[in-house]
């Protein structure tokens, strides 16, 4: 499962309560879950300024707390990202 979130102010990610349980539990049950975050600074219009970051689920709650601040497992510019390197990174699980 991949949960989907955009980041245009701050560096904040907002997650649920409910979606931070969801990706503990499964981290929990060995069952891999990732949230992929398109951040775009602020201020910017441009998507050669914007960056695709990979979290695992079991990150979920650090990334709540601390968000753009906590180190994905990988990221890329959005207007250059590998597909195939997510793919296996979301596979190498």
């Amino acid at each position: 499962m991949v949960e989907l979130k955009v980041v245009t102010r701050g560096r904040r990610v907002s997650l649920s309560p409910h979606q931070v349980a969801f990706h503990v539990k499964h981290a929990d049950l060995r069952c891999p879950t990732y949230i992929l975050v398109r951040y775009q600074p602020p201020g910017t219009a441009h998507a050669h300024k914007s960056m695709l970051m990979l979290y695992a689920g079991e990150q979920a709650l650090e990334l709540h707390k601390l968000g753009l601040d906590l180190e994905p497992v990988a990221k890329w510019p959005w207007i250059a990202v590998p597909w195939h390197l997510l793919r296996a990174e979301m596979l190498n699980t």
